[in-house]
C-alpha cells in the first residue's frame, strides 16, 4: 500500500539531518528544449542549485551524512573519489561550514591542473592526498582512507569516511527519498504526472533513492538512469542494493528487483570522465535553449540520453519528463579544451 508524504517524512526524521542544502529547488519547465527535441514536455528539476559551494545532487546527501558524523562526534571527515569529483568539493564545503576537518583521496597526480573543482577544493583549505589509480571501486582508495583515518585516531581526533560506493551508500540514499518526495509534492501542486524521470547513474545512489521514494509512494512513470561510467548490467544490481539497504533503514519492504531498474550505458563514451561528442552537443542544446549550464561527466551525458531517446522514439511527443540536473558544473572548466574543440565554428543554432 503506498504511503503519503508525511509517512515518509516521519520514517525519514528518525536519523539527523544537517541543513546545507537550499531547499526546495525549483521545477523548471523547458518550453524551448521541448519544442527543439520534437514535442515531449520536459520539465528540469533544478538540483544543481541546491546553494552551498556551487550547487549540486551530493548536498542532498550529506545533509544526513554529516549530522551522522556530529552525532558520532567525528571532527574530520575523510572521503574519496576522482580528482574532480563533485562530491569531494561539496564534502569540503559541508565540512567547513560545519567547522569540520576535511581530508580528500583523489584519483590522479600531484600534476593535475588546479581548475574547477579541485581549485574549489584548495580554496576550502582541503588536505588532499593523491592515489595514481583510475578505477573508482579500486580497494586502493578504501585502504588509502582507512590508513589516513587511523594517523588521524592515534593523534587524538575522531575521523568519519563517507564512501558513497559501500558504507555510506543506505544514509546517502535518504537525500533522494526527501528529494524525491520534494518533487512530486511540486508536480502534484502543478498537475504534472511525468511518464519519465532521466538522471544521471553513477555510485548509483541517487538513482536509488528516486526509485525507492517513487515506489513508498505508488508513483508511476519510468525512472530512467543514463550510466556515466559503469555497464548497465553492474549498476542494475548496485542500483537495486542500495534500494534495498536504504528500504530496510527506513522499514519498508521494496519489492525492487534489478530487472526493474531501468538502466542505458550507451552514452558513457570511451570512459568515465571523458568528454564524449554527444555530451557537448547536449550541453550545448540546453545552453543554447534554455540558459542551462551542464558538465560533461554527469549531466551532459545524463541529458545526451535523454536527447537520443527521444531521437529514436523511446520518449514521445506526447510525453512529460523530468530531467534531474544534478550540478557539476566546476567540473566543466577542467575540460574547457575538450569541450572548446568539440563546438561548432559558427554561431548557429
Amino acid at each position: 500500500m503506498p504511503l503519503t508524504a508525511a509517512d515518509i517524512q516521519v520514517r525519514l526524521n528518525r536519523y539527523p539531518r544537517a541543513t546545507l542544502a537550499y531547499l526546495p529547488t525549483p521545477l523548471d519547465e523547458a518550453p524551448r528544449l521541448s519544442r527543439v527535441l520534437g514535442g515531449p514536455s520536459i520539465f528540469v528539476k533544478r538540483d544543481d542549485l541546491t546553494g552551498l559551494a556551487l550547487g549540486g545532487n551530493k548536498m542532498r546527501k550529506l545533509e544526513f551524512l554529516m549530522a551522522d558524523a556530529i552525532q558520532k562526534g567525528a571532527d574530520t571527515i575523510i572521503t574519496t573519489a576522482a580528482a574532480q569529483s563533485n562530491m569531494c568539493r561539496q564534502t569540503a564545503a559541508a565540512a567547513r561550514k560545519l567547522g569540520l576537518d576535511v581530508v580528500l583521496i583523489l584519483r590522479g597526480t600531484e600534476s593535475e591542473e588546479i581548475q574547477g573543482n579541485l581549485l574549489l577544493d584548495k580554496i576550502f583549505g582541503a588536505e588532499i592526498h593523491f592515489i595514481q589509480i583510475t578505477d573508482p571501486y579500486s580497494d586502493v582508495s578504501t585502504q588509502k582512507m582507512q590508513e589516513v583515518a587511523d594517523n588521524r585516531a592515534r593523534a587524538g581526533k575522531h575521523p568519519y569516511i563517507i564512501d558513497l560506493r559501500t558504507i555510506s551508500a543506505p544514509l546517502a540514499a535518504l537525500g533522494y527519498v526527501a528529494g524525491t518526495v520534494e518533487l512530486y509534492q511540486q508536480l502534484q501542486q502543478r498537475g504534472i504526472a511525468p511518464s519519465h524521470i532521466y538522471l544521471a547513474t553513477g555510485s548509483g545512489g541517487t538513482h536509488a533513492g528516486v526509485l525507492l521514494a517513487a515506489e513508498m509512494l505508488g508513483a508511476r512513470g519510468k525512472i530512467q538512469g543514463i550510466s556515466v561510467q559503469r555497464p548497465a548490467d553492474e549498476m542494475r544490481e548496485r542500483v537495486a542494493h542500495k534500494v534495498h539497504e536504504a528500504a530496510t533503514l527506513l522499514s519498508f519492504e521494496t519489492g525492487i528487483k534489478p530487472n526493474d531498474v531501468w538502466v542505458d550505458d550507451s552514452y558513457i563514451g570511451p570512459a568515465y570522465g571523458v568528454t564524449t561528442t554527444e555530451g557537448v552537443e547536449a550541453m550545448r542544446l540546453a545552453g543554447r535553449a534554455e540558459g542551462l549550464v551542464m558538465d560533461p561527466t554527469y549531466s551532459g551525458k545524463a541529458f545526451a540520453g535523454l536527447i537520443g531517446h527521444i531521437r529514436t522514439k523511446r520518449v514521445g511527443a506526447g510525453d512529460t519528463v523530468v530531467f534531474i540536473h544534478t550540478g557539476g558544473a566546476p567540473g566543466l572548466f577542467a575540460h574547457a579544451a575538450e569541450v572548446t574543440r568539440q563546438l561548432p565554428v559558427s554561431n548557429e543554432q
